[in-house]
């Protein structure tokens, strides 16, 4: 009994050291998961991100040779839906899902007056403009879009902007 009392203390000692080495490295573990997870939530939003511009690239490619948005001197612009259809349609749709809101609603906005001038087999007088300005939209806030990605790696590379 008296040696048992002699070694309570070491085994107390080894027992509470095992206890802190065993939450110190569970707690780095969990850190360690916490960061790698992180990482590839970073890497999948800078992989969306890359198609995402790759894509808007394209359509502004598109936009520019092949007519989309078709300018009348005395009607003003008009969307051409057949090569909406074929060049455009398909690209937005390909990256639907990471597109913002505003961008969304003028996507839909373009399919909900096809859609129903489809159904009903008529155009209203609204139709026009409103397909245009839509499409414009697009356009400008795709623009707008690489306009913010030149600037924050402009200054992310320390440089200041005048313009």
């Amino acid at each position: 009994m008296e040696e048992l009392l002699k070694a309570l203390p070491s085994l107390l000692g080894v027992l509470i050291g095992g206890l802190i080495t065993f939450f110190v490295q569970n707690t780095t573990v969990r850190k360690q998961q916490k960061w790698e997870a992180r990482k590839i939530e970073i890497d999948i939003y800078y992989k969306e991100q890359t198609l995402k511009f790759q894509t808007f690239n394209k359509i502004l490619q598109l936009n520019r040779f092949c007519n989309v948005l078709e300018y009348d001197i005395h009607y003003g612009p008009e969307l051409n839906e057949k090569n909406y259809r074929k060049h455009i349609r398909p690209l937005l749709f390909d990256i639907f899902h990471l597109l913002e809101n505003s961008l969304a609603k003028d996507i839909n906005n373009i399919e909900e007056i096809y859609e129903r001038q489809h159904a009903v087999g008529e155009e209203y007088s609204e139709d026009k403009k409103a397909l245009s300005e839509s499409y414009q939209n697009i356009i400008k806030s795709i623009n707008g879009q690489f306009k913010l990605l030149r600037e924050s790696k402009h200054l992310s590379r320390g440089h200041k902007n005048y313009s």
